[in-house]
């Protein structure tokens, strides 16, 4: 099945709804309790906060047959930096390459500087794996307060995109 990566807008906001609640239930059924993911998923993919994040931030999306499977977030930092905020698939479409095509694409898409940071919650080692294998390091550990829940969080960086190395 053939996938296109494209900049996301207005019209796909429901889908990233969507995907955001179907991914974080998934990911985090038994790492983060269910009230403060829903806590955290009204707060920040509600349809008017995502109707401002996509106007004001990078989006890429993944489609298969018209359907948007996908989404990654992208946030340019100061100095020549950015940081990847969200990057989610609809739970089923995992370990079939779309991840490593939507994260490769989005950096190209939005010619991103580099490096490019991500955060990941410390027992989501199926993310932390993902990172790794596409050349992230480890750059810090922290704990932080999510919604009454103690997060150990491990931030990485991507100094030099993978392609580049070839």
């Amino acid at each position: 099945m053939t996938v296109q990566i494209r900049k996301g807008t207005l019209d796909d906001i429901e889908a990233i709804q969507s995907i955001a609640t179907k991914s974080w239930h998934d990911t985090y059924e038994k790492i983060i309790p269910r009230e403060v993911q829903d806590r955290f998923l009204e707060m920040f993919y509600n349809l008017e906060t995502l109707k401002t994040r996509v106007s004001a931030t990078p989006f890429a999306v993944l489609e298969q047959n018209n359907d948007v499977i996908g989404f990654a977030n992208f946030i340019e930092l100061e100095k020549r930096k950015s940081e990847l905020a969200a990057f989610y698939l609809v739970p089923g479409m995992k370990h079939k390459g779309y991840g490593t095509q939507l994260l490769d694409e989005g950096i190209k898409l939005f010619a991103l500087p580099l490096p490019l940071f991500v955060n990941v919650e410390k027992e989501n080692t199926n993310a932390l794996a993902f990172y790794k294998a596409r050349g992230f390091v480890e750059w810090d550990k922290f704990e932080e307060d999510f919604y009454g829940h103690k997060l150990e969080t491990v931030r990485l960086q991507l100094i030099q995109h993978v392609e580049e190395e070839e």
